[in-house]
């Protein structure tokens, strides 16, 4: 399937993967609450989403290494906050985070985030905030 086919927009304010199956929200944290967030302050955000049932959907959480990695697409373009170019589904909101969380956490305590403009994956401190985001992600019912 097309990068540019897999994605649908829906009127109830989702992003659907047509491949996966997987809702994603078309805003990341960054955008929804215009400040950076560590991994704890993810979790927060995470927690809240669920119980505003965005999207009239529970079960946000952060992307798996594969999840994220498959937003991620060198054919598409988009822009992030700073006005650089990033490769996600213009379906996404303009202006987002560069940098968003996955659920992943390695032996020394640190977490996984992937970098939309390269497609580059990191571990950091959990404490990290400044232009870290969370873009959520669920299974469609």
């Amino acid at each position: 399937m097309e990068s540019i086919e897999r994605f649908k927009d829906n009127a109830s304010g989702i992003i659907s993967d047509e491949q996966s199956g997987r809702a994603w929200l078309p805003k990341d944290s960054w955008q929804d609450l215009v400040k950076w967030q560590n991994w704890d302050e993810v979790m927060q955000y995470i927690r809240l989403m669920n119980q505003a049932y965005a999207g009239g959907l529970t079960g946000w959480r952060l992307p798996s290494k594969e999840e994220g990695l498959s937003l991620f697409d060198t054919n598409l373009s988009h822009k992030d906050w700073q006005g650089e170019v990033i490769h996600i589904h213009p379906f996404f909101v303009e202006k987002c985070s560069t940098y968003i969380w996955i659920d992943d956490v390695n032996e020394a305590g640190q977490a996984l985030h992937l970098d939309l403009r390269d497609g580059s994956l990191e571990y950091i401190d959990k404490t990290e905030r400044l232009h870290q985001a969370a873009r959520l992600v669920c299974v469609r019912p």
